[in-house]
Order: C-alpha cells, then structure tokens, then sequence
C-alpha cells in the first residue's frame, strides 16, 4: 500500500546542542514522529564532527558582543543563506520554526513566498533573553514581545503554546493567530518510576533539581535556602545541568560548605537520580511551563516551586507549601524544613502530583502535534513563483 510521507522542516539553530529545554523538547517531538514524518533540520552543527544527518547546516552566527553571550549559554545561532533556504523548503510541506531568530526569519519569509504553511512554537521568553543581558525592564520586555509578534507569531498559521500561562502572554500583547496549547509532555518512562516509599523517620535528606545553569533558574537561591535549613547537615543536594553558571555555582556550593553534587548526567542517570529523590525544587523565575518540574511530578514527588509572575510553575500547585517567594531563601528553607518534618504529606503530594502529569504525557502531545501537521499539510501551496524566479 502507498503512503505519502509528508516533508517537515524545523527550524533548531542549536540542534546538536542539547543543553537547553528547546532543543531537548524538539528532539523528543521529531524523534517520536519520524516514523511518520521526513523531517529537515535547519540549524548550525557550529564545528562539530558528527552532526545529525537530517540537518541542513547553516553557518554560525559571528558577531562582537551578541555571539559571545550565546555561546556561553550553548545556543549558538545560524545565519540565514536564502538560496539554500529556498532549495530546502521547496522540498518540504510544512515549516516549524522553534528558534525565532535570523534563521527562522528568513525561513518563515521564503516559505510564505512558497505558499508553505507556517508554525512557529513559543520557546522564547524576552525576560529571559533581557535577563541573560543583565537587563531587568518590563517595558523593553513589553517591546520585544510586540516585535515578536508582529515579526512571527501575527505572521504564521498556526502559534504553538507550551502552557496556558504562555498563550495568556502572547494575547494579552498583541498576537491574533490561532494558538494551540501544547504541552512539552512528559515522557513515559518518568510516570514509570516506582513511588518512594513513605518514611516518617529519615535520617538523610534527597533533594534534587534539574536545569540548565543560567540567571534565570536561580539556582543560588536553592543553595542559599538548603544553607538556611534546619536539616541542612541531614540534606544531600543533587543539582543536574550544564550552562555558563556552574562554575560559580560550585563556588557558592563550597562556600556555604553543603553536601553537594553538581554536575551533568546520562539519561540512565537522570531517571535513578528522580527516583531517589524525595523532594524536588525548582527556583526559576522565568519559565514558560517547565519540563524539569513536570518530571518530577510524573516521578512522584513532592515539588517546591518559585512563585514569580513570570513562571508558569507556579500554576501546577495550590499547596502554600509548594510555592516559595521568589528569591527569599529563608522562605524556601522553611518549605524544605515543612516537607522533611511532615512524611505523610510529601506522600500525598507526590501521589498527587503523578495523577496530574498523567495527564501531560509527551504522547498525547505528540498526537495532538501530529493532527495538526496532518491537516496543515493538506492546505494547498499558493505558488512556486520564487522558483521560477531562479
């Protein structure tokens, strides 16, 4: 029986850098549908040896000041080559931009001129992009997220959402596209973690977090609140992540003399250390749903989250004792102090917050991005005559 392929191109300027949640939400979406779908990575493989097949190599962005702050995150960008551009999405159905930089730009003009239809995911908060500047202003936020939208999201047939919280963002400045809430999901070997068995008398304390090491995540303020717990010599801290702070993190970790372990790990790795854990905190201030605390939830465990207004995380629990202020470490030390004094509880809430993230499974995402990209597809293309302008 014959069966058409459809053809996608993404658009993931720092594919073979897994360091960061786009990336590593992008490659679990095109992994899970590449049986079904031809897909074309756009993107800058930036020097490595073995970069992905499916990509499609760009340059690297070089420029004084700007490209400097991206390589320290890990996020290189690629700069746009409209000839190629052209010859790639001219083989391709469908366009998904993930990073909406120079190269997704440029893609998203070739591909309208094509009659290509258009998604574009919202990944990038401008706070944060202001914040790894060193730049806090809710005015030039308010101004980069109108320049977003009008340069992409207003521009594309279809905006995808990470959470409620993210789509809220975009309307209340300004986008009129459709919007489909999309969570990131959570991946079915994390629900399958066996449950933690309920201990009312411990003398050591797990805690772990898991992000990238950057302004944003705030991880100083979890090791400043462990320093300030009274349970602080009981508590093995584990901090899983890379990024441009990990230095400075381990400093603040020696100074303030903790019991902890800084580092990345396997994938392997990453499952046992969520399976040994007993709570699980998350101190970003700027998140758009948060992937590492929905891990942790389908892990069955208790979760201590930022309260910050930028954050999506703060929507996933009522619990007073689930939400710190943000940046107040003596708050999160008696948040981490309530959870090690009261067993039953941290039961419950970890029972608790596996039923919700049953309900955020990366398989329902993927189907529900794969409808979407099925009925796309069908759209009809507007012309080719950029091609025959060559």
């Amino acid at each position: 029986m014959w069966v058409l392929v459809r053809r996608i191109a993404v658009v993931v300027d720092s594919w073979d850098f897994p360091f960061n949640g786009t990336v590593v939400s992008s490659r679990r979406f095109v992994e899970a549908l590449s049986n079904d779908f031809d897909v074309t990575i756009l993107g800058t493989a930036a020097g490595l040896e073995n970069p992905d097949r499916r990509m499609v190599h760009f340059k690297p962005l070089r420029f004084p000041g700007l490209s400097g702050i991206f390589d320290r995150m890990k996020v290189p960008l690629a700069v746009p080559d409209k000839a190629l551009l052209l010859e790639t999405l001219s083989e391709n159905d469908l366009l998904h931009i993930q990073f909406p930089f120079f190269l997704g730009w440029s893609a998203l003009g070739v591909a309208k001129r094509l009659g290509l239809p258009v998604i574009c995911s919202f990944h990038v908060q401008p706070e944060n992009m202001l914040l790894n500047l060193g730049i806090r202003s809710s005015f030039l936020a308010k101004i980069l997220y109108k320049f977003f939208i009008a340069a992409f999201y207003n521009r594309v047939d279809l905006v995808v959402a990470p959470s409620e919280f993210a789509k809220q963002a975009l309307v209340s400045n300004g986008l009129t596209s459709p919007v489909l809430v999309l969570s990131n999901g959570v991946p079915k070997r994390f629900l399958e973690i066996p449950e933690k068995a309920k201990a009312s008398h411990q003398q050591n304390f797990k805690v772990l977090s898991v992000g990238r090491f950057a302004k944003e995540k705030c991880q100083a303020t979890i090791l400043q609140g462990i320093a300030r717990s009274r349970y602080r010599s009981q508590i093995e801290l584990t901090m899983i992540g890379t990024g441009p702070l990990e230095t400075q993190m381990r400093e603040l970790a020696s100074s303030l003399d903790l019991n902890v372990v800084i580092g990345s790990v396997s994938d392997d790795e990453l499952i046992q250390h969520y399976a040994d854990a007993d709570l699980f905190l998350h101190a970003g201030e700027i998140e758009l749903e948060g992937m590492s605390v929905i891990e942790a939830m389908a892990a069955a465990k208790a979760i201590v989250v930022s309260d910050s207004k930028d954050s999506a995380t703060g929507t996933f629990v009522t619990d007073v004792n689930a939400r710190f202020q943000h940046g107040n470490a003596d708050d999160l030390a008696n948040k981490i102090d309530y959870w090690f004094d009261n067993a039953d509880e941290r039961y419950g809430a970890a029972k608790a917050n596996r039923r919700q993230a049953e309900h955020l499974t990366h398989e329902n995402s993927v189907a529900l991005l794969q409808s979407n990209y099925d009925s796309m597809c069908l759209q009809p293309q507007v012309s080719t005559e950029l091609l025959n302008e060559q």
